[in-house]
């Protein structure tokens, strides 16, 4: 990066830093939270289990308003797995009746308690975990995480956990943090380690800039590697070595689209720092209808959204069921000869979206390839089962039917999928009495339609 252009990017980072840090109240009363909360389950957990605060509150690397607390507790190797999950849980219900909070069950590698601490105003995960020094004692995947923990507090210094605050904070803006199955995108660790392994994010942004896939990344060494056994190893195109598990790439989560984002990035924001890069997903929500129509207008396609109901179970398992029909859709669309621009799954709330916009197009005949002329059997056999073509053309050697489309436009054909009779039920999505929305949704599913579309084309 050009010195007048660094020195623009560290002018933009101090500013977005001063609104992203957490207060100096902020991190005082996370201090006396996390006594609070050990304190309580000091009163409960027995002496051989260890108490430990981990996660970006502890490491200096949260955002403000968000210092929720991550609690595991440490058992030692001599339990079993299933008592570690039932005692775990057990402890986090004994400290939510006392304190007469709220707690939920989640579900990651072991079931673990989310507490919503009112008196605190925070929500505390509390995990059972596995006491360990060595990740060769590694029983469940959650052992290693204040394993990560000290690492991070080891290695980076204070002007480098700030720069990861704004790095998590543009991500975030880009729609590009985030780790679940919705986002597909950067983990506050892999963030961490991304600036460790690059020293700053004026460096990191730089370097990325020049990012071709495979992308192999040993934050341990702070060294770019070369080895295409770790693509086959890994099955990714980006690997970002554990320094605590070299058997684990951190990056397993991003996908090529969140990695090709975040390149261009970085390729946009170093060429011209702009404060703007760390605005997008605003609007004004009174005006978010008018907004998608304008978009709508401008570009000439029109919107297709199938609203269905989804069943009571994790985003992880929702997810790639939704995108699944999403592409199952695409693929009939495009059989029948219709051209989809955008498409988007997304939920709100109990509802999954099937957003599609597509050009206005009409095709009362399409052309049905067929094989060779020259393959006398599959020729006959293609002709007989296109009998009521309108008539056979050849280009080249192969045989094409022309013939009446199913569909005149994509609008029929929507309505088609809406009703489920040409996708109908994937595991746990149903289209089914789904709805279909044309051009047009209620204000809360067009906002988050129009964030989505902000995000993905960059306005």
């Amino acid at each position: 990066m050009k010195a007048d252009a660094e020195k623009a990017a560290r002018a933009v980072f101090a500013r977005e830093l001063e609104e992203v840090k957490p207060t100096k109240k902020e991190l005082e009363d996370s201090v006396m939270d996390i006594n609070h909360l050990t304190a309580s389950l000091k009163k409960i957990v027995p002496k051989d289990i260890e108490i430990r605060v981990v996660g970006s509150v502890v490491r200096g690397t949260q955002l403000r308003g968000e210092s929720d607390v991550d609690v595991f507790l440490l058992f030692p190797k001599k339990y079993k797995r299933e008592k570690i999950t039932k005692d775990g849980l057990d402890y986090a219900k004994r400290l939510a009746r006392a304190s007469g909070d709220t707690y939920e069950v989640k579900y990651a590698e072991h079931p673990y308690a989310r507490l919503f601490v009112r008196a605190l105003a925070i929500r505390a995960d509390i995990v059972p975990a596995y006491n360990i020094d060595n990740i060769e004692d590694m029983s469940t995947s959650v052992d290693r995480s204040p394993m990560h923990a000290d690492f991070i507090n080891k290695h980076l210094s204070t002007k480098q956990r700030d720069e990861v605050r704004v790095l998590k904070h543009l991500l975030k803006r880009q729609g590009l943090y985030g780790a679940e199955v919705r986002t597909s995108g950067f983990s506050g660790y892999l963030c961490e380690l991304l600036i460790y392994q690059y020293g700053s994010l004026t460096s990191l942004m730089e370097s990325a800039s020049s990012f071709k896939p495979p992308v192999l990344l040993d934050p341990k060494g702070r060294r770019m590697l070369s080895d295409p056994s770790l693509v086959k190893r890994f099955n990714s195109m980006f690997i970002v070595i554990d320094p605590v598990d070299r058997e684990r790439n951190v990056a397993a989560g991003v996908s090529t689209e969140t990695l090709a984002r975040f390149v261009l990035l970085c390729r946009k924001f170093t060429k011209k720092p702009s404060a703007s890069f760390f605005n997008r997903g605003g609007f004004s929500s009174p005006k978010v209808k008018e907004m998608l129509g304008s978009f709508m207008r401008s570009t000439g396609l029109d919107m297709y959204a199938i609203a269905t109901r989804l069943p009571d179970k994790s985003e992880d398992i929702v997810w790639p069921q939704l995108r699944k029909v999403l592409e199952m859709v695409e693929v009939y669309a495009r059989s029948f000869g219709f051209s989809i621009y955008l498409s988007m799954p997304l939920v709100v709330g109990a509802t999954g979206l099937l957003v599609f916009f597509a050009p206005k197009e009409t095709f009362r005949t399409r052309m049905r390839k067929g094989p060779s002329v020259f393959i006398r059997k599959a020729q006959e056999e293609f002709e007989k089962a296109h009998r009521d073509a309108k008539g056979m053309l050849v280009t080249d050697d192969i045989l094409y039917a022309l013939e009446k489309n199913e569909y005149d436009d994509i609008g029929s054909l929507m309505r088609s999928v809406a009703s489920g009779r040409v996708v109908g039920r994937r595991k746990d999505i149903n289209l089914r009495n789904s709805k279909l929305f044309v051009n047009q949704l209620p204000q809360k599913e067009t906002e988050a339609v129009y964030a989505a579309l902000a995000k993905t084309l960059g306005f």
